[in-house]
């Protein structure tokens, strides 16, 4: 009788039970990507499925590193920020309910939970990188078609995909819900797709520098172009990572024409829009960011309130789904009433609230405090290093550009904890890895052609 390795046969239902699984994230992900065609649907229960499918997977993780007595330090920190939830929870003046306030805290950082569970069991194989590919393209070729039936239709496609409610125009331009259902998730599928196909198509590293700064230029006009139908905030979100990642790429006198020639360009651009609608209702927004009662600027109040929450219950916060976090509504309504929101302000006619979702990081920095929110950091601190050391130089670069992105944006939105930010960016990071020139082997990091 052969001799059987019974360490080879577990490995292989190790590989491949991570396979089931991977192949379950993308169809959930498939799911989530056209919850926003047909309305209404199971489909939508999919961000939450992936969610906590995500946590437990980590926590196995977590399990078996508790088991070999030797625990990596992002899962340490995971396990604190947790730890600190339940802390929080006893110390918040607040009535409060723990399984919310626990369920909260893993939704806040739903884009890196999500994204760190599914490279936790990436393999990269052959056929993950055909199935990466596939879906990539697939998702982009929707997002097209979308888009381009939207501007064809006009209304119509509203209508057709039952989307009128969120029908509106923005200077002249129908916002476009395309396949996705909503103007804002074109905007994020727009911004980060378009800056990885474009930069990964170029993967020159002797020419890098060159390579980064004239598409940095290209990006801006086409961002701008693309900011009336769609969002001014997300182009300018990607301007900044995009722009220094450019300018980190020159050398000596380079890095000094680069900042000059972006000055100009940015000089020019606020002239030409200067008397434009969009640009005079940015500096109202702005403005009206203060506690004023006849403010309606919600946004601009869930900022300002969460900011002073924040300083007031320093170090700790009002405990987790308290402010402007989705279970908040059913959580507590305490703390809008405390900071002087009127409820009729933010309540829709069906009871359930509306537009205080939209403060991102301040309600994370008012719900979590200081303390919550340097674990939360150190957690994406350590999935920056996780990343790092599977990828390679330029692909890290690309990858670092659209976290970078998705960090900027929690300063004006929940981009964080919004399912389907969560798809797009994976599904871009995937792209990054089936790129990727290294991978694991027996332990080790090896190059690969592709």
């Amino acid at each position: 009788m052969s001799h059987i390795n019974l360490k080879k046969i577990s490995n292989s239902h190790y590989s491949k039970m991570k396979s089931f699984l991977f192949l379950f994230f993308i169809f959930l992900f498939f799911l989530s990507f056209n919850s926003g065609i047909i309305q209404n649907s199971i489909m939508s229960l999919s961000d939450e499925i992936f969610l906590i499918l995500s946590a437990l997977i980590i926590f196995f993780y977590i399990y078996i590193d508790l088991l070999k007595q030797k625990i990596e330090k992002i899962y340490l920190v995971l396990l604190l920020y947790l730890v600190y939830q339940v802390i929080n929870y006893y110390f918040s003046p607040f009535t409060l309910k723990l399984e919310l306030v626990i369920l909260q805290s893993l939704i806040n950082i739903k884009v890196f939970l999500v994204t760190f569970a599914i490279l936790i069991i990436w393999q990269n194989n052959q056929l993950n990188r055909k199935i990466v590919n596939t879906i990539y393209y697939l998702f982009t070729g929707l997002f097209i078609i979308g888009m381009l039936l939207n501007f064809a239709l006009q209304e119509s496609w509203h209508l057709l995909t039952g989307n009128i409610e969120t029908m509106s125009y923005r200077y002249g331009f129908i916002r476009p819900v395309g396949w996705l259902g909503h103007a804002a998730q074109n905007a994020y599928f727009f911004t980060i797709s378009f800056v990885t196909i474009f930069l990964l198509y170029a993967k020159k590293p002797a020419t890098r520098a060159s390579v980064f700064v004239k598409k940095f230029f290209i990006f801006i006009v086409i961002d701008f172009l693309m900011a009336f139908p769609l969002s001014v905030r997300k182009g300018m979100m990607m301007i900044f990572p995009f722009g220094l990642t450019a300018f980190a790429q020159l050398r000596g006198l380079n890095k000094i024409v680069f900042a000059l020639i972006a000055v100009v360009f940015i000089i020019i651009f606020l002239y030409i829009i200067k008397d434009t609608q969009i640009m005079l209702d940015t500096l109202q927004n702005i403005k009206n960011m203060t506690s004023d009662e006849d403010n309606r600027y919600i946004r601009g109040l869930m900022i300002y309130h969460g900011a002073l929450l924040f300083v007031e219950f320093f170090p700790f916060g009002t405990g987790g789904a308290t402010f402007g976090t989705v279970l908040s509504q059913f959580n507590t309504l305490d703390v809008y009433t405390y900071v002087g929101l009127h409820l009729d302000l933010i309540t829709r006619n069906d009871d359930t609230l509306t537009g205080v979702y939209d403060s991102g990081l301040f309600s994370m920095m008012a719900e979590n405090g200081f303390i919550g929110i340097l674990l939360m950091f150190s957690f994406i601190y350590y999935f920056f290093k996780f990343n790092k050391n599977r990828l390679d130089n330029y692909n890290y670069i690309v990858f670092k550009i659209i976290t970078w992105f998705a960090i900027l944006l929690s300063l004006t939105e929940p981009a964080w904890q919004n399912g389907i930010f969560t798809v797009i960016y994976v599904i871009n990071l995937l792209f990054i890895y089936a790129t990727n020139n290294i991978y694991r082997e027996n332990g080790k990091w090896v190059t690969c052609e592709h």
